[in-house]
Protein backbone atom coordinates (compact mmCIF):
# COMPACT_ATOMS: atom_id res chain seq x y z
CA UNK A 1 0.00 0.00 0.00
CA UNK A 2 1.17 3.59 -1.12
CA UNK A 3 1.25 4.88 2.98
CA UNK A 4 3.17 1.62 3.71
CA UNK A 5 5.30 2.36 1.14
CA UNK A 6 5.95 5.86 2.79
CA UNK A 7 6.27 5.00 6.33
CA UNK A 8 8.83 2.82 5.34
CA UNK A 9 11.08 5.89 3.27
CA UNK A 10 9.90 7.82 6.63
CA UNK A 11 11.69 5.51 8.86
CA UNK A 12 14.78 4.79 6.39
CA UNK A 13 15.63 8.13 6.15
CA UNK A 14 15.31 9.24 9.68
CA UNK A 15 17.60 6.27 10.70
CA UNK A 16 20.04 6.94 7.62
CA UNK A 17 20.04 11.02 8.00
CA UNK A 18 20.90 10.29 11.45
CA UNK A 19 24.06 8.13 10.84
CA UNK A 20 25.20 9.77 8.19
CA UNK A 21 24.00 13.10 7.67
CA UNK A 22 21.86 14.75 5.15
CA UNK A 23 24.10 15.56 2.27
CA UNK A 24 25.98 12.23 2.62
CA UNK A 25 23.34 9.92 1.95
CA UNK A 26 21.89 9.80 -1.20
CA UNK A 27 18.22 8.64 -2.67
CA UNK A 28 19.42 6.01 -4.79
CA UNK A 29 21.18 4.51 -1.21
CA UNK A 30 18.01 5.29 1.20
CA UNK A 31 15.89 3.44 -1.75
CA UNK A 32 17.48 0.75 -1.82
CA UNK A 33 17.70 0.52 1.52
CA UNK A 34 13.83 0.91 1.96
CA UNK A 35 13.45 -1.39 -1.65
CA UNK A 36 12.00 1.23 -3.36
CA UNK A 37 12.83 3.40 -5.98
CA UNK A 38 13.81 7.28 -6.16
CA UNK A 39 10.61 7.80 -8.67
CA UNK A 40 8.89 6.41 -5.25
CA UNK A 41 10.52 9.43 -2.96
CA UNK A 42 9.52 12.02 -5.48
CA UNK A 43 5.68 10.60 -5.86
CA UNK A 44 5.61 10.59 -2.25
CA UNK A 45 7.45 13.88 -1.81
CA UNK A 46 8.75 15.75 -4.08
CA UNK A 47 12.47 15.71 -3.41
CA UNK A 48 15.41 14.60 -0.86
CA UNK A 49 14.68 18.12 0.90
CA UNK A 50 10.54 17.88 1.54
CA UNK A 51 11.50 14.08 2.39
CA UNK A 52 13.61 15.78 5.01
CA UNK A 53 10.77 18.03 5.59
CA UNK A 54 8.16 15.07 5.89
CA UNK A 55 10.74 13.13 8.73
CA UNK A 56 10.56 16.85 10.85
CA UNK A 57 6.96 16.98 10.87
CA UNK A 58 5.88 13.49 11.59
CA UNK A 59 7.68 13.29 14.83
CA UNK A 60 7.14 17.69 15.57
CA UNK A 61 4.10 18.53 14.77
CA UNK A 62 1.96 16.65 17.42
CA UNK A 63 4.57 17.68 20.11
CA UNK A 64 3.88 21.11 18.96
CA UNK A 65 0.46 20.67 19.11
CA UNK A 66 0.36 19.72 22.22
CA UNK A 67 2.18 22.28 23.45
CA UNK A 68 -0.01 24.91 21.90
CA UNK A 69 -2.96 23.38 23.07
CA UNK A 70 -1.25 23.35 27.09
CA UNK A 71 -0.49 27.19 26.57
CA UNK A 72 -4.36 27.84 25.25
CA UNK A 73 -5.69 26.18 28.71
CA UNK A 74 -2.91 28.66 30.89
CA UNK A 75 -3.53 31.71 29.06
CA UNK A 76 -7.34 30.98 28.82
CA UNK A 77 -7.04 30.06 32.61
CA UNK A 78 -4.52 33.46 33.45
CA UNK A 79 -6.81 35.85 31.90
CA UNK A 80 -4.96 39.00 32.14
CA UNK A 81 -2.74 37.78 35.17
CA UNK A 82 1.08 37.30 34.20
CA UNK A 83 1.58 33.15 33.64
CA UNK A 84 3.33 31.09 36.21
CA UNK A 85 6.86 30.71 34.33
CA UNK A 86 7.70 27.14 35.66
CA UNK A 87 4.02 26.00 33.78
CA UNK A 88 5.09 27.87 30.68
CA UNK A 89 8.67 25.81 30.61
CA UNK A 90 6.71 22.52 31.10
CA UNK A 91 3.61 23.38 28.34
CA UNK A 92 7.02 23.26 26.28
CA UNK A 93 9.13 20.71 27.63
CA UNK A 94 6.62 18.07 28.62
CA UNK A 95 5.25 16.86 25.17
CA UNK A 96 8.79 16.12 23.68
CA UNK A 97 9.80 13.85 26.83
CA UNK A 98 6.43 12.33 26.85
CA UNK A 99 6.75 11.42 23.05
CA UNK A 100 10.28 10.42 23.26
CA UNK A 101 9.01 7.46 25.50
CA UNK A 102 5.97 6.40 23.32
CA UNK A 103 8.30 6.45 19.47
CA UNK A 104 10.41 3.46 21.12
CA UNK A 105 13.53 2.48 18.28
CA UNK A 106 12.25 4.87 15.94
CA UNK A 107 12.69 7.58 18.82
CA UNK A 108 16.46 6.57 19.31
CA UNK A 109 17.24 7.37 15.24
CA UNK A 110 14.90 10.64 15.83
CA UNK A 111 17.15 12.21 18.85
CA UNK A 112 20.73 11.56 17.21
CA UNK A 113 19.12 13.12 14.13
CA UNK A 114 18.05 16.21 16.29
CA UNK A 115 21.51 16.02 17.94
CA UNK A 116 22.95 16.25 13.53
CA UNK A 117 20.47 19.31 13.60
CA UNK A 118 22.06 20.81 16.52
CA UNK A 119 25.67 20.13 15.51
CA UNK A 120 25.76 20.41 11.56
CA UNK A 121 25.92 23.72 10.00
CA UNK A 122 23.90 22.18 7.07
CA UNK A 123 21.21 24.71 5.54
CA UNK A 124 18.46 22.31 5.00
CA UNK A 125 19.08 20.90 8.11
CA UNK A 126 18.71 23.94 9.91
CA UNK A 127 15.62 25.35 8.13
CA UNK A 128 13.32 22.66 8.21
CA UNK A 129 14.08 22.52 11.98
CA UNK A 130 12.98 25.92 12.36
CA UNK A 131 10.25 26.26 10.19
CA UNK A 132 8.56 23.69 12.33
CA UNK A 133 8.98 25.66 14.97
CA UNK A 134 8.05 28.90 13.86
CA UNK A 135 4.49 29.32 15.80
CA UNK A 136 5.65 27.43 18.68
CA UNK A 137 8.30 30.33 19.45
CA UNK A 138 6.54 32.85 18.36
CA UNK A 139 3.38 32.28 20.75
CA UNK A 140 5.97 31.07 23.76
CA UNK A 141 8.03 34.28 23.48
CA UNK A 142 5.28 36.22 23.79
CA UNK A 143 3.44 33.83 26.65
CA UNK A 144 7.39 34.39 28.57
CA UNK A 145 7.38 37.98 28.18
CA UNK A 146 4.57 37.90 30.39
CA UNK A 147 6.01 35.95 33.38
CA UNK A 148 9.30 37.77 32.98
CA UNK A 149 8.55 41.51 32.30
CA UNK A 150 11.93 42.46 33.11
CA UNK A 151 13.51 40.92 29.49
CA UNK A 152 12.64 42.24 26.25
CA UNK A 153 11.98 40.24 23.62
CA UNK A 154 15.51 39.37 22.54
CA UNK A 155 16.70 38.62 25.65
CA UNK A 156 13.33 36.15 25.85
CA UNK A 157 14.36 34.53 22.64
CA UNK A 158 18.18 34.08 23.50
CA UNK A 159 17.39 32.20 26.74
CA UNK A 160 14.65 29.93 24.54
CA UNK A 161 17.59 29.00 22.21
CA UNK A 162 19.52 28.20 25.63
CA UNK A 163 15.91 26.44 26.73
CA UNK A 164 16.29 23.72 23.31
CA UNK A 165 19.79 23.48 23.69
CA UNK A 166 19.74 21.98 27.11
CA UNK A 167 16.31 20.09 26.17
CA UNK A 168 17.77 18.73 22.98
CA UNK A 169 21.19 17.42 24.26
CA UNK A 170 19.53 16.18 27.58
CA UNK A 171 17.13 14.06 25.71
CA UNK A 172 19.51 12.84 23.70
CA UNK A 173 22.39 12.10 25.92
CA UNK A 174 20.35 11.24 28.85
CA UNK A 175 20.30 7.21 28.13
CA UNK A 176 23.74 7.58 28.38
CA UNK A 177 24.64 8.99 31.34
CA UNK A 178 24.39 6.17 33.53
CA UNK A 179 27.45 4.46 31.75
CA UNK A 180 29.18 7.54 33.31
CA UNK A 181 28.20 7.59 36.72
CA UNK A 182 25.86 5.40 38.09
CA UNK A 183 24.63 7.68 41.04
CA UNK A 184 23.03 9.98 37.95
CA UNK A 185 20.27 7.71 36.50
CA UNK A 186 17.07 9.48 36.90
CA UNK A 187 13.33 8.83 36.73
CA UNK A 188 11.90 10.22 33.37
CA UNK A 189 9.89 12.33 35.50
CA UNK A 190 12.16 13.69 37.61
CA UNK A 191 14.82 14.48 34.91
CA UNK A 192 11.96 16.72 33.10
CA UNK A 193 11.11 18.20 36.40
CA UNK A 194 14.66 19.38 37.44
CA UNK A 195 14.99 20.25 33.95
CA UNK A 196 12.11 23.39 34.28
CA UNK A 197 13.72 24.13 37.31
CA UNK A 198 16.81 24.36 35.90
CA UNK A 199 15.39 26.85 32.78
CA UNK A 200 13.00 29.00 35.39
CA UNK A 201 16.22 29.87 36.91
CA UNK A 202 18.06 30.61 33.91
CA UNK A 203 14.94 32.34 32.14
CA UNK A 204 14.17 34.67 35.33
CA UNK A 205 18.24 35.98 35.76
CA UNK A 206 18.31 39.46 35.88
CA UNK A 207 20.33 40.90 33.22
CA UNK A 208 23.42 42.84 33.91
CA UNK A 209 25.91 45.20 31.49
CA UNK A 210 28.40 43.92 30.70
CA UNK A 211 31.70 44.75 32.69
CA UNK A 212 34.53 46.21 30.77
CA UNK A 213 38.13 44.70 31.37
CA UNK A 214 40.68 47.24 31.84
CA UNK A 215 43.84 48.09 33.93
CA UNK A 216 41.56 48.41 37.15
CA UNK A 217 40.04 45.30 36.87
CA UNK A 218 43.50 43.09 36.20
CA UNK A 219 45.50 41.77 39.26
CA UNK A 220 48.93 40.94 39.06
Amino acid sequence: MASDTKKLILDVAERLFADRGFSATSLRELTSEAGTNVASVNYHFGSKEALLAAVLERRLRPINERRLDILDKLEHTAGEHPLNLEDVLRAFLTPPFHKRREWGEGGRNFMRLMGRIHSETNKEFRASFIRQFDTVFRRFIVALRRSLPHLDDADVSWRMLFLVGSMAFTMTWAESMPLVDREASRDPEELLESLVQFGAAGMAATTRAPVAVGKENVRG
